[in-house]
């Protein structure tokens, strides 16, 4: 999606920056782009597109792509790992995970989550729409645009990976689920940058697609790369995101989906992650008509795990 002058979804704690790695990125051939929503613009470099020779943890062009097409079949069923899938972690190697949360408590560990309570364009989000509960943290939109954002304390940094269990409900079109990394210092119209490396932006409700946009550049049409994947995400799946000095690729269920090499869209300082489920009414009419728009809308995340780059 565009950019908008949303409020940050918590204060990001003091930024970790992370030394590079010198292991260098593999170039995949770039999917196709989708259609942006108005006044945005969709960009993929051809320099993105080359095939290249897969180093350790980084993607295998021979065993993945980007962009995986409409009609593919679900191979995860119930999820990566309830069908034995490695999640990218795993199939990568990536190690032990620098900071992580498994939800196993009664409540939010409010030690290392900022809840925003505030009213923006996006909803009022309040603490009390997040709950935590069997070991899942949930996010609820209500129909009168109540929901719920959290920030990650422990997770700003420059370079790294991250990778989530989540699962969503059919519901309005205008609950838009969001994993994503934000600066931790300015905005992404001044340069900052923006990683939506799952957002659900323009879906029907149904929950049969999701999307990954690259943000860039100055202003509120700023440029953006990105993808599509369609999965059945009423179903538990894991995404994922490596972000280093030479490339951003996302995953789903181990299997990579988005890939760009064009490191002028690499965001330039540290980034945090949030978790928001966003409110746009104006997107209420996309709704499917099997969908009962009126319906709370939630965003379950099982786990969230970060890595070093």
């Amino acid at each position: 999606m565009q950019f908008t002058r949303r409020h940050r979804a918590a204060i990001l704690a003091t930024t970790a920056v992370a030394v590079a790695t010198s292991v260098s990125a593999t170039l995949l051939n770039e999917g196709p782009a989708t259609a942006m929503p108005s006044g945005s613009a969709s960009t993929l470099s051809a320099g993105d597109r080359a095939p290249g020779k897969p180093v350790p943890g980084t993607p295998d062009p021979g065993k993945d792509g980007v962009g995986i097409a409409p009609g593919e079949p679900d191979p995860n069923g119930d999820g990566a790992e309830a069908a034995g899938y490695p999640t990218a972690a795993q199939r990568y190697r990536w190690g032990k995970p620098i900071a992580r949360d498994e939800f196993t408590g009664r409540r939010l560990n409010l030690r290392d989550w900022s809840p925003e309570n505030a009213n923006s364009e996006h909803g009022k989000r309040r603490p009390s729409a997040i709950t935590v509960r069997n070991g899942v943290m949930k996010i609820t939109g209500r129909r009168d645009g109540t929901t719920g954002a959290v920030g990650w304390r422990r997770g700003a940094r420059k370079w790294g990976r991250w990778e989530a269990r989540i699962r969503l409900n059919r519901a309005c079109a205008c609950y838009n689920a969001n994993l994503l990394l934000w600066p931790a210092t300015g905005k992404p119209w001044d340069g900052g940058g923006e990683v939506d490396w799952m957002e659900t932006y323009g879906e029907s409700g149904l929950r049969k697609w999701t999307s990954f946009y690259l943000h860039y550049g100055r202003g509120q049409r700023p440029r953006t790369i990105q993808n599509r994947v369609y999965r059945d995400l009423t179903k538990w799946h894991t995404f994922a995101v490596q972000w280093n000095a030479h490339s951003m690729t996302g995953y789903v269920d181990g299997k990579v989906w988005f890939h760009s090499k064009n490191r002028q869209a690499l965001p330039p300082r540290a980034m945090g992650q949030s978790i928001q489920l966003d409110f746009f009414p104006q997107l209420r009419p996309r709704t499917s008509r099997a969908v009962k728009r009126w319906f709370p809308a939630t965003l379950e995340v099982d786990w969230i795990r970060m890595y070093r780059p």
